[in-house]
Formats: C-alpha cells, structure tokens, sequence
C-alpha cells in the first residue's frame, strides 16, 4: 500500500485497489494534547490529498496507549469529525475490551456509526461492504 504519512505516531496509507484508508497508529504516547492535535491534523491533511469519496477507513489503534484525561478527551472530540469525515465505511481496530468501550463512548456522544472490535478481518469485510443507503 503506499505510504501517504509517516510520523512518529502514524503511518497512513491508502490502497485503491481495496478502496482502504488505514490509519495506523504507534505506541508512542502524545506529549500534550497541543502535539496530539497537530499530529491527528496530519492525518486529516494526508488523508484530505488522497480524497476520501469512495473509500473506507480503517483506524488501528491496538498499540495506543488510552488517554480519557480531559485536556485529550476534548481534543479528541473536536477531531473525531474532521479525520473522519467523508469516508463510505469507518472501523475502528482495538486490542482490548477496554479500548472498544473507550470508542463506544465516544460514538455514543457523536452519533457517528463505526464498527469497532478486535477482528481485523471481521473489519476489513464490513469495510469493504457496499456503500449504506438512506444516509
């Protein structure tokens, strides 16, 4: 898949073939939320270059280190809809219950519908489903 981004906390690529954005964050923690912003704002921008019309996004996060402190819970709010806007299918990948939980909040407070789990092939096939209807 080639590379749109590469930083110390994500790599984003894209594959057309697939029609699979994927968002892959690293274990490294954020050092503020003002360095968390700015990083997630790559991604957006990275994401934005390729264009998302058509696409499907996958946001691995099992080797995120979970923050729920409020200065990045805010962040996160605000940035939710803005990296993931426009896409066909959103999925989020976990490596733990808690983590699925912390993500079901958030979805809860957004209204935003996501699949969210820890079946990285259970995701890829929902992802690659058919546009939804009625939307």
């Amino acid at each position: 898949m080639p590379e749109l981004l590469r930083n110390a906390h994500y790599v984003v690529t894209v594959d057309p073939v697939a029609q699979l954005a994927r968002v892959t964050r690293s274990a490294l923690p954020a050092e503020s939320p003002a360095q968390f912003e700015e990083r997630w704002m790559e991604v957006s921008r990275a994401l934005d270059r390729t264009g998302r019309i058509g696409l499907s996004l996958l946001v691995d996060l099992r080797d995120a280190a979970g923050r729920n402190d409020p200065e990045f819970e805010a962040a996160m709010q605000r940035l939710k809809p803005i990296v993931m806007r426009g896409f066909r299918r959103v999925a989020i990948l976990v490596r733990t219950t808690v983590g699925a939980l912390q993500i079901h909040r958030h979805l809860r407070e957004d209204g935003v519908e996501r699949m969210i789990g820890s079946d990285e092939a259970q995701l890829l096939d929902y992802l690659s489903g058919a546009p939804r209807r009625g939307r």
